[in-house]
């Protein structure tokens, strides 16, 4: 039996998931760093790739040993501490990394694309499909401890070095199964042995299982043919089917009878069952728009951000209007019916949403600064941090842990200054940075929340029955337990005054479960363990 280290216990209020409170590591990455992603625990992890020996995250050095571009994949502590690197050596020039996912057991899965032979730890090596067909789609799955686990690649027949087949977004659901997207062009499309047609710049979307075995892969079809494009860009994946492809097309796409056409270049956003891969339906997000960036919520709605100028008509009545380049968000819900469409006066990069409160966190520039932006969940902007000067930079992706800590990639050059953070560089160069609680596990504050004494859950790990006692409870309250995957098993009403509340776990799978209690108006968490 797996044994679970009991974690402290994580105080967040109702009101929660309130809005973090300041710069906590804004670390240098000359390189730059390509994309971000966050766990439940406030680890980041990062990727990117650099040419010429070696390169910093931080103050920690990453050394290739090999000629060529090498790939990394990084995980940083809630401090910003470099915990692991991995790394994919040698590949040629071209190859590169540009999304990144971690799923509930912290394995790790990375897009890019491949160009020449990567070697990673052990000396193994991957070539690219056929070097005559240039660049593949690539998708890496590294476990827990960093190693790489398996890559595969999709790839377009294009002629030449520099044939144009690109992964772009990947997601990854609590089963373990992966989502890719990005384009491919050439006769003969094929993603492992699933032959998908002829393509040109036109978007793919594929699933791999949790041992990197394809389950499906599909291909849009440009309606303009050799004259069009619906390039793919970001991808999200619930637990309830819904699996997310945000892009952008010139002249419009179709698969399984779905049509999404327009007159001139757009972002469009479709939605796909992630069990089947057949499409549900498609939105042409209104025309001058482009960007694409794409983040998901718990009930199973969109959100999708980039810019636009002139006017933005989503329907149903949502209009926005710019003469200038303007950013916009709009969250589309499982049906495809527009909720809201809100302008943000910055150039939007990344999206992502809290999953309690359907808060929206948006990265771009302002300008010439980087910024943050929340909106609530209804579309309306509450609250913006712009990174100082008088140095420029520019926001790029951006992750949200459980506690609303917000971890964003960009660049600067010059002198900036994020909130009390100095960081100062001639050359231009990027930067990792999060935004939050100095206390790893709390966000904001929170002085009046539960405290640990008033809260006592025993026997962990639980055998037959788990027994929770809140001393000194003034007020109703209830108390539900989770599975891993997020399922409410056992719920109880917490009366006033009450002394004990008991549990019944005989019948349930050995496992970590969390227990939440929602009372006095606060919520805390804490995770138990069942052991038969």
């Amino acid at each position: 039996m797996k044994h679970f280290l009991l974690s402290v216990l994580l105080f967040v209020g109702l009101g929660a998931w309130a809005q973090p409170t300041a710069w906590t590591y804004a670390l240098p990455a000359p390189a730059g760093v390509a994309a971000v992603a966050a766990d439940a625990a406030g680890n980041a992890y990062v990727t990117g790739s650099f040419v010429g020996g070696s390169t910093q995250l931080g103050g920690t050095t990453i050394s290739s040993s090999l000629p060529g571009r090498c790939l990394y994949i990084a995980k940083l502590s809630p401090q910003g501490q470099v915990l692991r690197v991995t790394k994919l050596e040698g590949a040629e020039e071209g190859s590169n990394t540009t999304g990144i996912a971690v799923d509930d057991d912290g394995n790790t899965y990375v897009s890019g694309r491949l160009h020449g032979t990567i070697t990673y730890t052990g000396g193994q090596t991957v070539g690219a499909i056929d070097e005559n067909f240039g660049y593949t789609v690539m998708l890496v799955k590294c476990g827990a401890n960093g190693r790489v686990r398996w890559v595969k690649q999709a790839h377009g027949s294009q002629g030449g070095a520099y044939g144009a087949s690109h992964g772009m977004g990947v997601a990854v659901d609590r089963a373990g199964n992966s989502y890719i997207s990005g384009d491919v062009t050439g006769g003969y499309v094929v993603a492992d042995a699933l032959y998908l047609g002829s393509h040109r710049r036109d978007g793919i979307l594929a699933s791999y299982d949790r041992n990197g075995q394809v389950r499906w892969a599909r291909a849009l079809t440009s309606i303009r043919g050799s004259s069009g494009s619906s390039f793919a860009l970001g991808v999200a994946v619930d637990n309830a089917g819904h699996c997310y492809l945000s892009g952008h097309s010139g002249g419009g796409w179709r698969l399984d009878g779905v049509t999404v056409t327009n007159a001139v270049e757009s972002d469009y956003l479709a939605l796909f069952d992630s069990g089947t891969g057949q499409v549900q339906w498609g939105r042409n997000v209104p025309s001058n728009t482009w960007g694409g960036a794409l983040a998901i919520d718990r009930r199973g709605d969109a959100c999708i951000g980039g810019d636009f100028v002139g006017t933005a008509d989503f329907g149903n009545g949502l209009t926005l209007t710019s003469t200038t380049p303007t950013g916009y968000v709009a969250r589309y819900d499982a049906t495809g019916d527009i909720d809201w469409a809100t302008a943000v006066n910055t150039s939007v990069k990344g999206v992502a949403v809290d999953q309690q409160s359907r808060k929206v966190f948006v990265t771009g520039s302002a300008g010439p600064q980087s910024y943050l932006t929340r909106l609530n969940a209804n579309g309306r902007v509450q609250w913006q941090e712009l990174v100082g000067g008088p140095g420029t930079s520019g926001g790029s992706g951006i992750a949200i842990d459980d506690e609303n800590n917000v971890y964003t990639t960009g660049s600067f050059t010059g002198s900036c200054h994020f909130g009390a953070l100095a960081r100062s560089n001639a050359a231009t160069q990027g930067y990792l940075a999060r935004y939050g609680s100095h206390q790893p596990g709390r966000s904001g504050s929170h002085d009046n929340d539960f405290r640990t004494t008033t809260l006592n859950l025993f026997p962990n790990p639980a055998q037959n029955q788990l027994i929770l006692r809140l001393d000194g409870q003034a007020e109703a309250g209830q108390a539900t337990l989770y599975d891993h995957q997020g399922t409410p098993v056992a719920s109880r009403t917490i009366q006033p005054a009450a002394a004990d509340v008991h549990f019944d776990t005989s019948a349930l799978p050995d496992g970590l479960y969390v227990l939440r209690v929602a009372a006095q108006g606060k919520t805390t968490t804490q995770q138990v363990t069942v052991q038969h």
